[in-house]
């Protein structure tokens, strides 16, 4: 057997020694365990067999279990409950739904977030040599009466006097080893969804380029031959980096908090070209390469330095950061230090004022989740497994219960999760969810057993539903109304009635009036790729004018109407597709 060596694929390999050989032929099948697709790792795998590790595999199906008694429990009551079914039905699950309640719950604090304002008073420095800014001491000023007075004491200042000069040196540490929501967090940063990450990664590894994508180590085992992995790429972009950690020594890795057995954290097995995989594929394994060999590398060295400065007895401060050795940076080139020059100043130096402002400012909201932030709050949080985080992220997308970039809540993600935290609030938070994977963590070494976890499981549901159906009724109408407003397109043209987005019994989208059968007026729909409904209407015919997204293209504004005179014959085509 040489299936993935983690909790799904030790429960596949054993499914499948049970079903072609029978249950007591588990105890004498062996596994091989390796983590690239290197020659090298595989004939060694082969020669050094284990046994089948039973507690990882009750481990994978005790989960399997929970999240098809959680999943299927609760989706069918909540869909009943807002009467959607077929092919409209609404998903909930233990792990889906407190990943939704994280995405909502920063989207309530954005929209109720009241900016405060402060001030912030800035000057421009200038020598001979270079201007320089400096801010006011004081830094943000919440007090206006204040920031006001201080400003007209230094408003026509004409020169600052030095007072103080400190400088320092300043080691970066490079960072620590891949492990995979790291992987998922950095990537995201080059603008790919989390699922396609994880699609590449996987790609990338069966090819035999990068080791087993999903892993929580982070620190290279000791099995792992460092050196010879860095020749294999000292190759391209990479020569002048590897030969600089060749030259060492010896090759000390940075080390990460978390340290597994299973898989390794996530390194290059081998070197490839631009041309060899693509420009996605490339970029991906180019961010696995730059990472490890950062790594390996040195610290980044700078010189910072900070200046004091005084303007009619009120104090400024200036700083200033130069790169003495870029270090790991040379090569770790997603991580960027901006250096910021100063003058060469002396203490008791008068240097110039071009500019001095008084910045009237406000707070601002918290940010939404990106795709990689929210799979790294998810693992802090317990919620899910790092071969799931980003198939429960991708399946919020496909249930329309988060749209755009980064991941804002829709009306009917919402209006879910609301309900569910007047109503059944267990099912939003992470707690319970946080409980069951320790839980399934104490499966996988033997000292816990299944059959204890899935009653508890069963228990924790029971008491949940005992709750929600108390609340049927407003929870139904809840979600039901703000689906309904989701829903609606714009106005029909033959009777002004609302125009609502719906699925044939095929599962087919479409637009039609919401007076049907009184009113007959639909419209048909690109049936694959994302569609936006823009609210506005179509100046020759008066239907809703949506945005047509296609893979490689601009996306590009269209009347829904395919008759409509406006509409070219290609976008025609669109509503077939």
């Amino acid at each position: 057997m040489a299936t993935d060596f983690d909790r799904e694929g030790e429960l596949i390999g054993s499914e499948a020694v049970e079903y072609s050989l029978g249950k007591e032929a588990l105890d004498n099948v062996y596994r091989a365990h390796f983590s690239s697709l290197t020659p090298l790792e595989v004939k060694s795998s082969f020669s050094s067999l284990t046994r089948i590790n039973k507690a990882i595999a009750s481990a994978a199906e005790t989960r399997q279990i929970l999240d098809l008694i959680w999943g299927a429990t609760l989706t069918r009551f909540i869909s009943i409950s807002a009467d959607r079914l077929g092919h409209d039905f609404l998903s909930v699950g233990r792990v889906q739904s407190p990943t939704l309640a994280l995405i909502v719950d920063r989207e309530k604090l954005i929209k109720e977030f009241k900016p405060e304002p402060y001030w912030r008073i800035e000057a421009l420095f200038h020598t001979t040599d270079i201007e320089f800014q400096g801010n006011h001491s004081k830094g943000d000023i919440r007090d206006e009466n204040i920031a006001k007075a201080i400003f007209g004491i230094v408003s026509n200042a004409a020169t600052a006097k030095v007072t103080d000069i400190n400088k320092k040196k300043r080691s970066d540490k490079p960072p620590t080893p891949f492990s995979t929501t790291e992987f998922i967090r950095a990537a995201n940063t080059l603008g790919i969804s989390a699922a396609r990450i994880m699609s590449v990664a996987e790609d990338l590894y069966t090819n035999g380029f990068i080791s087993y994508p999903r892993t929580d180590n982070t620190v290279y085992p000791k099995g792992l031959d460092l050196r010879e992995t860095v020749e294999a790429l000292r190759k391209g972009h990479y020569r002048i980096a590897c030969d600089h950690i060749l030259a060492k020594k010896e090759i000390i890795p940075t080390r990460g908090k978390k340290e597994t057995t299973d898989h390794p954290p996530i390194y290059p097995t081998s070197y490839a070209t631009r041309e060899d995989l693509g420009p996605e594929k490339y970029r991906i394994y180019d961010l696995v390469v730059r990472r490890f060999l950062a790594t390996l590398h040195d610290p980044t060295e700078l010189e910072v330095t900070s200046v004091k400065l005084d303007v009619k007895g009120e104090r400024f401060n200036a700083s200033g950061q130069v790169i003495l050795d870029p270090g790991y940076r040379s090569i770790y080139t997603y991580s960027k230090v901006n250096e910021n020059l100063l003058p060469i100043l002396d203490v008791g130096m008068l240097v110039d004022i071009r500019k001095m402002e008084l910045l009237s400012k406000e707070t601002k909201p918290p940010n939404r989740y990106s795709q990689g932030g929210l799979i790294q709050e998810m693992e802090k949080l317990g919620l899910g497994t790092k071969s799931t985080r980003h198939e429960i992220i991708q399946k919020l997308y496909s249930r329309r219960y988060i749209e755009d970039t980064p991941p804002t809540p829709t009306l009917s993600g919402e209006a879910l999760i609301n309900s569910l935290e007047r109503h059944a609030r267990t099912i939003t938070r992470p707690d319970m969810t946080a409980r069951l994977e320790e839980d399934m963590e104490l499966i996988s070494r033997s000292k816990l057993d299944q059959e204890e976890v899935l009653k508890e499981s069963t228990d924790m549901l029971r008491k949940i539903l005992e709750e929600m159906e108390q609340h049927s009724r407003d929870i139904g109408r809840e979600i039901s109304e703000a689906l309904r407003v989701q829903e609606i397109v714009g106005k029909c043209p033959r009777c002004n009635n609302d125009l609502y987005q719906v699925r044939s019994k095929r599962g087919k989208r479409y637009v039609r009036c919401s007076k049907y059968p009184g009113c007959s007026k639909s419209y048909p729909l690109p049936q694959r790729g994302k569609i936006d409904f823009t609210g506005l209407s179509c100046e020759v015919c008066r239907s809703p004018m949506i945005v047509i997204y296609r893979k490689g293209a601009r996306p590009f504004e269209v009347c829904i109407n395919p008759q409509c005179p406006s509409r070219s014959r290609e976008e025609k085509g669109d509503d077939e597709s």
